[in-house]
């Protein structure tokens, strides 16, 4: 009975990690906080890019993508966790205020699903793969017709 609670302890301190990370640096920017969150070797991939990211470089995407929508929030809807990895299934919510990825300002309030597998690791998270609704996304910018303009130039990639 002990180690069946040591693993919902465990189950519970993954998913934990996963919303801290959500609320830190998606809803509230607090990036340096955010941090602490991740390992060194923490790498990043959205279904958006083609290219994996380290946590700089992830940091500086989060915060272009807030700083071009107001009223910016990711709600968590469901949480599940097995073993080092975590599963998190959320809406990002928002309106765009200026140019992001092809997708120009908008007074709509635009709201798509994403799906977040996060790999836990002592504690902390390793990886983050992300995959978006882009077609719901390219539906409510009346954006259907078009390809994604993924410039990466915004952020500081070496």
């Amino acid at each position: 009975m002990s180690s069946e609670i040591d693993k919902n302890n465990y189950l519970a301190q993954n998913k934990k990690l996963a919303e801290q990370f959500i609320e830190l640096a998606w809803n509230q920017g607090h990036f340096n906080l955010a941090r602490n969150l991740v390992r060194r070797d923490f790498k990043y991939q959205a279904s958006l890019f083609n290219r994996t990211f380290e946590y700089d470089i992830a940091a500086q995407i989060i915060q272009h993508i807030r700083h071009s929508m107001d009223d910016f929030e990711v709600m968590i809807e469901e949480v599940v966790a097995e073993g080092d990895q975590v599963v998190t299934q959320s809406s990002f919510c928002g309106t765009l205020i200026k140019p992001l990825f092809g997708f120009q300002p908008s007074s709509n309030l635009v709201t798509f699903a994403a799906i977040s597998f996060w790999k836990i690791k002592k504690g902390q998270i390793q990886s983050l793969s992300t995959l978006l609704d882009t077609a719901e996304l390219m539906r409510q910018m009346h954006h259907e017709d078009k390809d994604l303009e993924l410039d990466l130039t915004v952020l500081e990639i070496s």
